[in-house]
C-alpha cells in the first residue's frame, strides 16, 4: 500500500463493467479513499458493497487490485472509500495489457493520403477524406500501445498507417506503423496480420484504452 500515493490517478473498472478515473485522497493500511470530478463525462454514483477493480500506474509500472465501497465520505467532490482490498498484481505499463477481441475496423495505408494529412493534429476533421480511402479490416487484439490487424491487403513493415475503430462507443482515429507482419496462405487466398504500434497518441487517449482493456479483462474473468 505504501506504493500508493495521494493525488495519484486511480483507474476503475466496475462490476458491471463500466470504466472511469478517480483521484485517490487518502490511504491507510488497509484502505483507499478517492474521489471522482463531477463534471466528468463518465461521473456515476457508487453504492456501498459494489465491487470495483482498481488500477494505479506510476510511470511505466503499476499495481491492479480488487476491493469493495465501504461507503462515501462527506467532502467537496464524491469521495469513497475503497476497502476488503487483496488481489494486488503487478502490471507494466511499458508492455501494455493486451486483450484479445474480435471487432471490425477500417484502416488506410495510402502513403499519399498519409503524407497529405500529416500537418493535421485532430484527424477526425479531415475524416471525410479519409473515408474515401478506407478499407475493412479485424482488430484481433488491443492495448494501449498497439494493435493487431488482419486484412486481405499487403502493406509493408515500417508503413504508416491510419486506424478506425470504436472505444466505448466513440470512434478514434489513430496514427500507427506497422511494426511486424505475418503472411498466413491457404485455398482461398492470402491473409494478413499486422502488429500496429500506435504513434502520437494522447494521454487522455491511452488513458481511455487502458479502462477499455481492463473492462474486457474483468468481463472475461467472469466466465
Amino acid at each position: 500500500m505504501e506504493w500508493i500515493d495521494i493525488r495519484e490517478k486511480l483507474h476503475i473498472t466496475c462490476d458491471d463493467g463500466s470504466a472511469l478515473e478517480g483521484m485517490i485522497t487518502d490511504r491507510t493500511d488497509d484502505t483507499i479513499s478517492f474521489s471522482i470530478p463531477a463534471d466528468d463525462r463518465n461521473f456515476r454514483l457508487f453504492q456501498p458493497g459494489e465491487k470495483i477493480t482498481g488500477v494505479v500506474f506510476k510511470k511505466n509500472k503499476g499495481v491492479r487490485f480488487h476491493g469493495v465501497i465501504a461507503g462515501r465520505i462527506s467532502a467537496e467532490a464524491p469521495t469513497y472509500t475503497i476497502s476488503k482490498i487483496a488481489g494486488w498484481k503487478s502490471v507494466q505499463r511499458r508492455n501494455y495489457v493486451r486483450v484479445e477481441c474480435s471487432d471490425p475496423m477500417t484502416y488506410t495505408a495510402d502513403r499519399n493520403l498519409i503524407e497529405s494529412v500529416a500537418f493535421s493534429r485532430d484527424l477526425t476533421r479531415v475524416e471525410d477524406e479519409l473515408e474515401k480511402h478506407m478499407k475493412a479490416g479485424m482488430m484481433l487484439d488491443i492495448s494501449a500501445g498497439g494493435l493487431k490487424l488482419f486484412c486481405e491487403e499487403d502493406i509493408s513493415e515500417g508503413q504508416k498507417i491510419i486506424l478506425k475503430f470504436p472505444i466505448r462507443n466513440e470512434e478514434q482515429i489513430l496514427r500507427g506503423t506497422v511494426m511486424h507482419k505475418q503472411m498466413i496462405v491457404n485455398p482461398s487466398g492470402i491473409r494478413y496480420f499486422y502488429g500496429i504500434r500506435f504513434d502520437d497518441i494522447l494521454e487522455k487517449t491511452q488513458e481511455m484504452i487502458v479502462n477499455y482493456v481492463f473492462q474486457i479483462m474483468r468481463k472475461m474473468g467472469r466466465k
